[in-house]
């Protein structure tokens, strides 16, 4: 059960989202007009991290470091980037301080769950998974780690329970479904396991996912 491998395009995850919130930009812009190298590479940074080039993300957030150590953007991109990096202690540390700073933004507290889920410090992960959905009721990506979250500590009801509204929430993606059904597998429960998959492979037609467990466990 791997979260890595779970394959998400939720652009509400996105950091791009910094740049669209109105009160960080307010802040942006004072902090750019006192610093205006800043802006080119702040700039650069963004474009980095789109392309996944993380080192060079992580060599532009220590060049802003360098004029402004509090600068809250990079301070943000500068954890997640650690994040990518396998450096969970290091990025929690940052995230940290950027939710000192401002605590109403969930995708933080996802990225700082999202470290402790990998420390395997699932107590933790899972209260940050909650403020996270707290913010935000709609984000299924985080009803899910709940759900793996309550799963790892043995709460299979509790896991079930976040499951089952995450297939409501994140009715587009067949992720979901997938993972109730695992869940089942986990607890060898192999014939709901199978009919959990069967629905999967009904409303979502094209999961191949599904479609081979289905298989596999027909056998």
């Amino acid at each position: 059960m791997d979260k890595d491998k779970q394959i998400q395009k939720v652009s509400k995850l996105s950091l791009e989202k910094l740049s669209e919130d109105s009160k960080l930009i307010k802040r942006g812009l004072r902090d750019l007009s006192i610093w205006p190298k800043i802006e080119e590479l702040f700039n650069k940074l963004k474009e980095g991290y789109q392309a996944g080039d993380i080192d060079e993300c992580i060599k532009l957030c220590l060049e802003v470091f360098e004029t402004d150590p509090n600068h809250f953007f990079t301070l943000c991109y500068y954890g997640r980037c650690l994040y990518q990096k396998d450096e969970f202690e290091k990025s929690v540390e940052y995230l940290t301080h950027c939710l000192e700073e401002e605590s109403n933004y969930f995708f933080l507290w996802k990225f700082r769950g999202d470290c402790y889920y990998k420390m395997k410090e699932y107590e933790k992960a899972l209260e940050d998974y909650k403020k996270s959905f707290a913010l935000d009721s709609t984000n299924g990506a985080a009803l899910d780690n709940m759900a793996q979250c309550s799963f790892l500590l043995g709460d299979f009801k509790g896991a079930h329970d976040y499951i089952d509204q995450a297939i409501q929430v994140e009715n587009e993606s067949d992720m979901p479904m997938i993972r109730k059904a695992q869940f089942f597998e986990y607890q060898e429960r192999i014939d709901e396991a199978l009919e959990q998959y069967k629905k999967t492979l009904e409303d979502f037609p094209h999961s191949e996912y599904a479609r081979n467990k289905i298989v596999e466990l027909s056998k």
